[in-house]
């Protein structure tokens, strides 16, 4: 009997796998051994800078600091003089071009700086530094300086960079003999400035030596102070970074439009004997495009080989596979009558291990098919059915529960007053601008006049929708008892005996339910122009022309509360063309805007502010287009009850 092979077996007895396999791991490891040369290569570079860079800032150094002890008598002589010029003149009023003169000082490059106790320069022979304040310019300037106020001594430092004109200056500090102010001096020197650009010219040109570094750049900087020669913020961040931590800082600065990999790398160095200056920062920008240019010539020739190979293997493939393709093709014929739901097909195919496997498992799955399509048809007719009686039932809740909060609305609406009314009272100078966020509101309005007094409301009861308008039934039914039985308390008595009331109702033998509101609530005398308020949680604004009068409301709800105490009764005089808003917390809770963020009480306030001078029915227009506006297509984040009211 002759032995069946499978189709798998049969492919690698051509030695594709194995082939493929040795090839893969070779060109791994040689492209790995390459890519860690090129790494090597860059790293040894960057230290062999790095080594130069710091044995010619040694050298800089011992250069500067032996040129620097030329100046540094001069600078203490001089420091001395206007010691004691201050004594006799005010350091404001002081001529630091005259003095200067007097002192024999060279104007273009010798400059005097008067600093304060503030750290601000109050005079200066160098204009453009006039009135610069180091505190704003460097919280490290703080320390620096007050060290200087303490010490009261002649202090000096090296040779560094002003932050205006990038010049090279050595700077020198003394204290007045009232110790009010920092007597500094700036003095330029060109010996010093050539050193400077002989170092950094020697520096620049290390970048020429090795094929990795495409420039390099060296600076002398202060902790917090971005050196005015870099312009980029990315390289401004790494740049500060490195001097803050005293650390390496590397960034990606690659250019896709450029070949080759770009790096930057800030590498801090210390500098000798500074007491202002941090440290040098060596930036050295990196391109691997000479070392990548290797690295795809080694890739091309791999992949010439390995297509070669590839044509090869695929020859021999070919070749024998072709024994192997007339019963799968058969196989093929058989699937596509089954894919015209002929289901009563079966295959019966030899030719391999895998083929006669694959016929008798599928000519077994039709049997199963066959079987389960019959019981499908029966089951998705069943399940439509039901699925249909139960769309029925679920259509005609909705509709009996959308009826029942619709006759809700109604109901609540009927317990509002009327916009006319409360304009009627007020020589139509009164709105309210009222915009639930369900059908039915947690937020309601309340009004009533009684003689020549009328009292009115905003509220916001706990909740929104059912939920809270439920609650609002209660409350407004509570201000209408209290007013009733009470018509001569003040605003704060009166929310005393609703919160009895509204405490009293949602409390049932051990059943308490904590639910309440927060409301704005005033009392006016048409007669005296007084106003009384009482707030729980709810603030009130009076506009008065270019002033805005905030009445900071009680810190606890009409409801529950631990630590309850009575509301007080605040006393406003109006004055003619106020206006007094009462509002819930909706309007300025909602999101919206560019960034999705909340509307906020400030800017609701600026919002009135700049529409004051319209007329009621203007400002609650403008209200709701600047709410409709914010919102935009976000979804109303609570109810909305804003209420104005205008004294003429």
């Amino acid at each position: 009997m002759k032995t069946k092979r499978s189709i798998l077996r049969q492919l690698l007895v051509n030695i594709l796998v194995p082939v493929l396999l040795i090839f893969s791991i070779v060109f791994y490891l040689t492209y790995q051994y390459n890519l860690d040369k090129v790494e090597k290569d860059i790293v040894q570079q960057k230290k062999n800078i790095v080594e130069e860079t710091r044995n010619l800032i040694e050298y800089y150094d011992f250069s500067m600091r032996t040129h620097e002890q030329s100046l540094i008598q001069r600078m203490q002589d001089a420091s001395k003089e206007i010691q004691f010029a201050l004594t006799k003149q005010n350091a404001k009023s002081i001529d630091l071009v005259n003095l200067q003169n007097s002192l024999g000082m060279d104007p273009s490059r010798e400059d005097i700086y008067l600093i304060d106790r503030n750290l601000k320069i109050v005079n200066t022979t160098f204009k453009p530094d006039f009135g610069l304040d180091f505190k704003k310019l460097n919280q490290t300037f703080i320390p620096f300086f007050n060290k200087i106020f303490q010490s009261k001594t002649f202090k000096e430092d090296r040779f560094g960079l002003e932050i205006k004109t990038g010049k090279i200056k050595k700077y020198s500090y003394q204290t007045s003999f009232d110790s009010k102010h920092i007597i500094e001096l700036g003095f330029y020197s060109k010996s010093a400035d050539d050193f400077k650009e002989l170092l950094l010219s020697k520096i620049r040109s290390l970048d020429k030596r090795f094929e990795a570094i495409s420039r390099v750049e060296l600076y002398l900087g202060v902790k917090q102070i971005v050196d005015v020669s870099i312009k980029d913020p990315k390289l401004q961040k790494a740049y500060l970074k490195c001097l803050d931590l005293e650390r390496n800082v590397t960034i990606n600065t690659d250019n896709k439009s450029s070949r080759g990999e770009e790096f930057t790398e800030y590498i801090f160095l210390p500098v000798l004997e500074s007491k202002l200056y941090s440290g040098y920062v060596l930036k050295l920008d990196t391109n691997d495009l000479p070392y990548q240019n290797l690295i795809d010539d080694l890739v091309l020739r791999f992949g010439i080989i390995f297509l070669l190979t590839i044509f090869i293997l695929t020859v021999i493939v070919y070749l024998r596979s072709r024994k192997l393709t007339k019963p799968i093709q058969e196989l093929a014929r058989k699937t596509e009558t089954i894919s015209t739901e002929n289901l009563d097909q079966t295959i019966e195919i030899t030719g391999s291990l895998e083929l006669d496997l694959l016929s008798k498992n599928f000519n077994s799955m039709m049997q199963k098919l066959r079987h389960s399509y019959e019981n499908l048809e029966e089951k998705v007719v069943e399940r439509t059915h039901e699925l249909q009686e139960q769309k029925i039932i679920v259509e005609a809740k909705n509709h009996e529960i959308v009826e029942s909060i619709q006759y809700a609305r109604f109901i609540q609406q009927a317990l509002l007053p009327l916009e006319s009314e409360i304009q009627a009272s007020f020589d139509e100078n009164a709105f309210v601008y009222y915009a639930p966020k369900d059908i039915i509101a947690g937020d309601f309005f309340w009004f009533e006049k009684r003689n020549t007094v009328s009292w009115f409301a905003v509220a916001d009861c706990t909740g929104h929708g059912v939920p809270g308008a439920m609650v609002s039934v209660l409350c407004i039914n509570a201000l209408v008892q209290s007013l009733s039985e009470n018509p001569h308390s003040n605003t704060g008595e009166l929310l005393d005996k609703v919160r009895d009331l509204v405490v009293t109702t949602l409390s049932k033998e051990d059943r308490s339910v904590k639910d309440g509101m927060d409301i704005s609530l005033a009392r006016f005398d048409h007669e005296t122009n007084l106003l009384q308020w009482t707030g729980a949680n709810n603030p009130l604004w009076i506009f008065r022309g270019e002033e805005i009068l905030v009445t900071s409301p009680d810190k606890q709800p009409v409801g529950q509360f631990e630590g309850a105490k009575s509301f007080t009764t605040h006393e406003i005089q109006l004055e003619p063309n106020d206006w007094v808003i009462l509002f819930s917390d909706g309007y300025a809770d909602q999101f919206g805007g560019p960034k999705n963020k909340k509307y906020k009480y400030a800017t609701f306030k600026e919002f009135i502010q700049a529409h004051k001078n319209k007329s009621g029915a203007e400002l609650k227009n403008s209200l709701k287009e600047e709410f409709e506006t914010w919102k935009g297509l976000h979804e109303q984040t609570d109810d909305v009850c804003v209420m104005g009211i205008k004294l003429i």
